[in-house]
């Protein structure tokens, strides 16, 4: 094949890819706008319905993260196609706002992808910070505190609790000896929750250290750090973080069963369309979100997507 039929293909593989990062991204922030709108919704309705809103959106950052993690090994690179990568940065972008390590794995995206594609990551457009994006933060950090406090045993005393808050700190001071990051954490509102967390994870037989170990070294540039240690800690708890051994991911398995049930109507597409590649990214079956965010970028455009992905999030299977 001629070096110059070689040139072309590669410049059009590069112009797809684009493409879909393109629409993978807008659709993220489609999603953003649609669950602040749904959190937003909630709290007016009532607390509990608030509180349930809040668990949902928790379960869908975990789930997400199930997805862009694996993009952080360079392994996986070496076997992802165009349907993997805009799954990863639309999960990324959707709470690079949120979660830290959402966005050093987009960072990711861009990186290999400018090794991959000829810089193709970089023509991305700008990402906007969402209006009211404290709301989508808060409310995953708050899901945090209200999963903690479910899971409490009968009340402890002012003592026990104390005793309990000053041990785990010394823990969170011997694995973190220099910089703000201990000081942050334990000055947060969220550390009562940490605290807790640690202490029931250390009676349980885990080694607390390499839980801290594991928390990334940006946590002092979270929103809420002790919320975002909290999850850390969590995540590893449940499995969903590797600390040295290969496990499977039960939110990516949940994942893989929802893409295996996809609406028929667009896996009749053809896969080399970058608005129905990003649509098989997307967890929930909706054509109409991605066309509108492929097409609309204003308010008036982007409307109908938002109206869409709501009634996915509303769904059950969500």
């Amino acid at each position: 094949m001629a070096d110059n039929e070689m040139a072309e293909i590669q410049q059009r593989a590069t112009a797809a890819m684009t493409a879909a990062i393109q629409a993978a991204g807008q659709l993220a922030q489609v999603l953003i706008d649609a669950r602040i709108a749904q959190l937003q919704r909630a709290a007016r309705a009532s607390e509990e319905q608030a509180r349930q809103i809040r668990a949902q959106a928790r379960a869908a950052q975990q789930a997400d993260a199930a997805v862009w993690r694996p993009a952080m090994r360079p392994g996986w690179w070496r076997t992802a196609g165009t349907e993997d990568i805009t799954r990863v940065w639309r999960a990324a972008s959707t709470w690079q706002h949120v979660d830290p390590r959402a966005r050093q794995a987009r960072q990711v995206v861009v990186d290999q992808l400018a090794k991959r594609a000829g810089r193709a990551a970089e023509q991305h457009e700008p990402v906007r910070e969402p209006d009211d994006i404290e709301v989508l933060s808060d409310a995953v950090d708050r899901a945090v505190h209200e999963a903690t406090e479910r899971s409490r045993r009968p009340a402890m005393s002012a003592e026990a609790v104390r005793d309990r808050q000053e041990r785990m700190a010394a823990e969170v001071r011997r694995a973190w000896p220099s910089g703000q990051r201990a000081e942050r954490v334990l000055g947060c509102e969220a550390w009562g929750a940490l605290a807790y967390t640690l202490d029931q994870a250390q009676q349980a037989g885990h080694d607390v250290q390499q839980l801290l170990r594991g928390v990334p070294n940006f946590v002092d540039r979270a929103r809420t750090p002790g919320a975002f240690a909290c999850r850390v800690v969590q995540d590893q708890l449940d499995g969903r973080i590797d600390l040295g051994t290969v496990r499977r991911d039960r939110s990516q398995e949940t994942a893989e069963n929802q893409a295996a049930h996809t609406d028929p109507a667009e896996s009749i597409a053809t896969s080399n369309e970058p608005a129905v590649t990003a649509a098989r990214a997307y967890p929930v079956s909706t054509r109409d979100a991605v066309v509108g965010a492929k097409t609309g970028s204003d308010a008036a455009g982007q409307a109908p997507a938002v109206k869409a992905v709501e009634a996915g999030l509303d769904s059950p299977s969500r």
